[in-house]
C-alpha cells in the first residue's frame, strides 16, 4: 500500500481565502457551501464568519476513485 503524506497550512479558510486558493469566484463558493458542495466548521455563534473545513475537503478528495 502507497502512504501518502500531506501537509495542511491551516484546517480552516474563510471563503475569500478558498477563493483565491481554488481560483472560484468569491460568488460560487458562497453558493456551494449554501448548497452542501463545501464542508463548514460548525459555528458556535450566528454571528461567526463561516468557516471552510479543508481537511474535511482533503479526505474526500483523497477517497475517490480516479
Amino acid at each position: 500500500m502507497n502512504q501518502i503524506a500531506l501537509q495542511i497550512a491551516t484546517p480552516y479558510v474563510t471563503f475569500e481565502q478558498y477563493a483565491t486558493l481554488s481560483g472560484i469566484p468569491f460568488n460560487t463558493v458562497r453558493e456551494m457551501a449554501k448548497t452542501g458542495r463545501l464542508p463548514l466548521r460548525p459555528k458556535d455563534r450566528p454571528k461567526e464568519k463561516p468557516l471552510i473545513n479543508m481537511l474535511a475537503l482533503t479526505r474526500e478528495a483523497m477517497e475517490q476513485k480516479y
